[in-house]
């Protein structure tokens, strides 16, 4: 009898959310507040909702986490004319945590939150910062939703951590693939020494050893100042491995300029191609900072995590780029969404709880469709799958940047030329 009951709870739950995703569909967020003409709306008492944000406004990423604040902005004043049109009494109100980048910096700032009643979180956005923050999240029951997590070694079920974005061992993949299509066979990576560093290049070194190539790798102090010796020891790698090498650089923007720098002037690197990830790729930094230097390295092409176009997403961009005059990256359209999920979870469990929040995000994100498209999680309540976007720097009418060169579809293990 209890197992009938939960499952009927379970089906008039998810009729709940199918009913509150189909005012997303139809546009009540993005356009004005729908009102049944005729129908007065009743004044009802409302309920003041927190929803907490720790990203690095500041130090490596910052040029990521201020786009990202923008995005949850819009999706907090999008979320609210949303309860109200609906007559939904929970209002929500955004705090903002700046983590610098730094998960010492991540672990004061969410107990910063949850003094302020927090029990929900967008963010962080790197896996040294998440799982920095990870055991306090678990222990107090406050909800983190990860719109940039990608590390293999936070995939774990029943935690209070969600990421909406796939996990690195596909993007590993993804990037053996690229790398190896475009002819090579022997690959030398620089990478972070964290978790996300760490999981990425095994990741790597598996895919691209599984296809019949050569991966030898030196890992860095995020944290150093001076990383001469580590670029000296990677252009022995690429030296020992011979002319048929790719470089492939793992790392956040700081680092990354310094790293480039360095290259630039090494003979033996000067003539390589270093390839990117995730953690590089659409920085602004690069193209104002070493964009030449990026140009003579073949112009660093780049993974990253890149969700299918919609009319969402159409419509967010265009407010986006209206607002701000730039394009939301896909970690910015993730930390919209992460706001509605959270905002919708609230709403379905009439609960601003984080147990209660932790239990039906699954459920809502199943029948979720945002600008970042169908957002399911798997068992580990990571996002179960998604294309990257191969892009790479270069010049154009309007100076350098990032252009969007390939698509790879991994439900297909293929890669597709960008249209347009």
């Amino acid at each position: 009898m209890e197992g009938s009951t939960t499952k009927s709870r379970v089906r008039l739950l998810a009729v709940v959310v199918a009913a509150l995703i189909l005012g997303t569909i139809i546009g009540v967020a993005l356009g004005p507040a729908l009102v049944p003409a005729g129908r007065a709306t009743e004044q009802r008492p409302t309920v003041e909702v927190p929803i907490g944000a720790l990203l690095p406004l500041t130090g490596d990423l910052a040029s990521f986490g201020k786009r990202e604040q923008r995005a949850i902005e819009m999706a907090v004043q999008d979320m609210n004319k949303f309860a109200e049109s609906i007559g939904a009494p929970f209002r929500f109100r955004l705090i903002v945590e700046d983590t610098r980048d730094d998960p010492e910096t991540a672990r004061s700032r969410i107990q910063v939150l949850a003094a302020q009643g927090v029990r929900a979180i967008v963010g962080p956005l790197s896996s040294g910062e998440t799982a920095a923050v990870k055991q306090f999240a678990d222990a107090n029951k406050i909800v983190i939703v990860s719109h940039g997590s990608t590390a293999v070694s936070l995939a774990i079920p029943g935690d209070y951590v969600f990421r909406l974005t796939p996990t690195d061992k596909y993007q590993g993949r993804v990037l053996a693939r690229v790398i190896w299509q475009q002819g090579y066979r022997n690959v030398a990576v620089i990478y972070r020494n964290d978790a996300w560093g760490q999981g990425l290049y095994e990741s790597l070194k598996t895919s691209f050893e599984a296809l019949g190539g050569r991966v030898d790798g030196v890992a860095y102090d995020p944290r150093a100042q001076d990383l001469s010796g580590e670029v000296s020891r990677l252009a022995d790698i690429v030296s020992r491995f011979g002319d048929n090498t790719a470089v492939v650089m793992m790392s956040f923007e700081d680092d990354g300029i310094n790293i480039i720098r360095l290259s630039a002037r090494n003979p033996v690197l000067s003539s390589k191609v270093f390839f990117g990830t995730d953690g590089s790729a659409l920085s602004s930094r690069f193209l104002t900072e070493v964009g030449e230097e990026i140009l003579k390295l073949g112009g660093n092409p780049s993974t990253n995590y890149w969700p299918a176009s919609n009319p969402m997403q159409q419509e967010f961009v265009r407010r986006y780029r209206d607002l701000y005059g730039e394009n939301p990256d896909a970690y910015s359209m993730n930390a919209y969404d992460a706001v509605w999920l959270i905002a919708l979870s609230v709403m379905l469990t009439g609960r601003y709880d984080g147990e209660a929040i932790a239990r039906a995000i699954p459920l809502v994100a199943q029948h979720y469709y945002g600008v970042t498209g169908n957002v399911i999680l798997d068992e580990n309540g990571d996002r179960a799958y998604g294309d990257y976007g191969i892009f790479k720097v270069e010049k154009t009418p309007q100076g350098l940047d990032w252009i969007l060169v390939a698509i790879y579809d991994v439900t297909q293990d293929r890669l597709v030329p960008a249209s347009g």
